[in-house]
């Protein structure tokens, strides 16, 4: 007999007894799942405990509320408003935000000290709030538990090679649509934005902000003699195609309100002003803000009095790899 006719027979009323549908939230359309509601809520409230026992929440309610303020009107314009948000700010320097299943979204204080507006911020948030909403959490949950289990039975049926074989094309395919769920998310995001009264295109403004940070790595790199890192998470798997991701932003320009917010540069700023801030493995320093009154301020001579150099300040300023203080603007030090 022939063993992929076998195998494939296998995998076939193995889908058929594990498969469930639900009706997606944001397609309308049914999805693969393994994981109702119920038990997507119970999962997220489990891994939040996990998570807070593992990293701080930052110690400062103002900015914890702020946060939450911006992520809770955006969750009411999303499509699972039904479902509890929570948005924390965990005290972690890695410049990160996820979300888990059934609403639980993070932020870092290590990404928001180099964003530079409320607006990004609600991209940040609406991106994650994204994932929630398209249950990209719950589909790969499902997707992981499936490739386990056929890894198993195919060990059990046709050998260990086989069953390794499989594992290796399960894990192929939980990465490969990362790219695309990145990109639904950033969708998702710029609609919650335009229906909130933020434009869409802060969404490009996060983009640029987590490249800078790669661009930004290769530039110390250079200096150092070394490689550039390899960035994961929230770097590894954004689109890196700019026409399909200024062409989601654009169609959420549809969604757009009377009601109108500006980016919010100083406004955001005020709030983070004393934010915790990793210099490097053995020193903090923290966010000071200020505004730029002095004519012909640079950010050489802002770096004089911070405790990073010229360019890791422009960096922190949105201004990574030329730009100066915009005179009458608030800008960051480091200290």
């Amino acid at each position: 007999m022939n063993i992929k006719t076998t195998i494939s027979g296998i995998i076939a009323a193995s889908l058929i007894a594990l498969t469930g549908c639900s009706t997606n939230p944001v397609s309308g359309k049914s999805d693969f799942t393994l994981i109702n509601q119920d038990q997507e809520l119970a999962i997220g409230a489990k891994g939040h405990k996990s998570i807070l026992k593992q990293k701080k929440r930052y110690n400062n309610p103002k900015l914890q509320a702020y946060v939450n303020n911006i992520g809770q009107q955006l969750a009411r314009q999303s499509h699972r408003s039904d479902i509890r948000y929570t948005f924390t700010v965990l005290d972690d320097p890695t410049v990160n935000a996820f979300a888990l299943p059934g609403g639980y979204i993070y932020v870092t204080t290590g990404l928001m000290a180099y964003l530079n507006s409320e607006g990004e911020l609600a991209g940040v948030l609406g991106h994650e709030i994204g994932h929630v909403t398209a249950k990209h959490g719950v589909k790969q949950q499902s997707a992981g538990a499936v490739g386990a289990i056929l890894q198993s039975v195919l060990a059990d049926k046709a050998g260990a090679t086989a069953g390794k074989g499989f594992g290796q094309l399960g894990q192929a395919l939980l990465s490969g649509y990362g790219r695309d769920h990145e990109l639904q998310a950033d969708k998702l995001g710029a609609e919650y934005l335009a229906r909130v009264g933020y434009d869409p295109e802060n969404m490009i403004d996060v983009v640029s902000v987590l490249k800078a940070q790669e661009e930004f790595d290769k530039y110390q790199a250079r200096k150092e003699g070394r490689q550039p890192s390899a960035y994961h998470g929230v770097f590894s798997s954004h689109p890196s195609n700019d026409t399909r991701l200024k062409e989601v932003i654009r169609q959420a320009n549809k969604f757009k309100t009377q009601t109108t917010k500006d980016a919010g540069h100083d406004r955001y700023l005020q709030q983070i002003n004393g934010l915790t801030f990793r210099i490097d493995k053995s020193r903090n320093g923290r966010v000071v803000v200020g505004r730029a009154t002095t004519p012909g301020l640079t950010y050489a001579s802002l770096a004089r009095r911070s405790k990073v150099d010229e360019q890791r300040l422009r960096l922190v300023n949105g201004m990574f790899p030329k730009g100066q203080p915009v005179q009458g603007r608030l800008v960051k030090v480091i200290q």
